[in-house]
């Protein structure tokens, strides 16, 4: 009969804190950063950063998301011409949205907020 070698580790159950899981899910949001080297510089597999990331979403949508629902807003200057196209619709200015993709959406003070949210949550893949 053939032997066998068994090789076993004193691997532990690492607990993490909330403050390092925000530590972490926050570097895997990091421009030119992906999930699995983030993971891979924790030293943890990426199935446990993605489970984070999805209870850290589901918390944050159930609190209602008090206080992180702000974006950075950029006031820019008219372009020339677009007062007087009548494109805006009447006493109100067009919003510009850009969305990470790249995605530049242009909107009135018409718009109905749902329908925008749902276009939205669309196009961000949710």
């Amino acid at each position: 009969m053939a032997t066998v070698e068994v090789i076993t580790s004193v691997e532990r159950r690492r607990r993490w804190s909330r403050d390092e899981k925000l530590r972490i899910v926050a570097e895997s949001a990091q421009p030119g950063r992906t999930s699995s080297q983030v993971a891979r510089d924790h030293g943890m597999a990426p199935s446990q950063l993605f489970t984070w990331r999805r209870e850290l979403l589901a918390e944050a949508i159930a609190s209602g998301g008090a206080g992180d629902g702000f974006v950075p807003v950029a006031i820019a200057s008219e372009p020339a011409g677009a007062a007087s196209s009548g494109t805006a619709g009447p006493g109100g200015g067009v919003i510009e949205i850009r969305l990470p993709n790249g995605i530049v959406i242009g909107v009135s003070n018409a718009v109905e907020v749902e329908p925008l949210r749902r276009v939205l949550a669309a196009l961000a893949g949710r």
